[in-house]
């Protein structure tokens, strides 16, 4: 798709639905509900599959940061890990969808592992940044946050090929 109207408008529908649904899911889960569901991952994946891997990388950028600034979710400092990680997963969704021209699934499941491996090693150079030198917990926290997760990365297969398939026409 070639920088148009149609392309900005696609990617600000994109990053208003990354700003909406996290706050749909915290008002009928409560706050752990988008550290469940994903719905920011969700949103930069098919940005990244649709338009490209910079439209993904922005939108998985912004989308915390608006979220932040509007809502004051994610907390300080926890959205600077969350612009790292969803970023990450729209570039990668975006690079193995159009550069690499994988399927649905494959782009989906690089840019879940490699997004994951972005918040991982970006918690763990924090860690060591603030003297943390106990890995144990540090993989802790990251095992916990995977297994929290686990519903959100399950419904990305769900949503993401259906989704993609559906809007593949009408991004065109």
């Amino acid at each position: 798709m070639k920088k148009s109207t149609k392309t900005i408008t696609f990617t600000a529908l994109l990053i208003a639905l990354g700003i909406i649904l996290p706050h749909l899911a915290h008002s009928l889960g409560g706050q752990a509900a988008g550290a469940m569901w994903l719905p920011m991952h969700l949103v930069a994946i098919l940005a990244g599959m649709l338009v490209g891997p910079l439209v993904g990388l922005g939108v998985g950028t912004a989308t915390p940061l608006l979220r932040f600034l509007i809502f004051g979710m994610p907390p300080m400092p926890l959205v600077w890990f969350m612009v790292l990680e969803v970023g990450a997963y729209g570039l990668f969704a975006g690079l193995a969808r159009k550069q690499m021209k994988m399927p649905v699934w494959a782009s989906l499941l690089v840019s879940q592992v490699l997004g994951r491996g972005v918040r991982m090693l970006s918690l763990f150079i924090a860690a060591r940044l603030l003297g943390m030198t106990n890995v144990v917990a540090a993989t802790a926290v990251i095992t916990t946050e995977l297994i929290t997760g686990l519903p959100g990365i399950v419904l990305q297969w769900f949503v993401v090929p259906n989704a993609a398939r559906l809007l593949h026409k009408h991004v065109r």
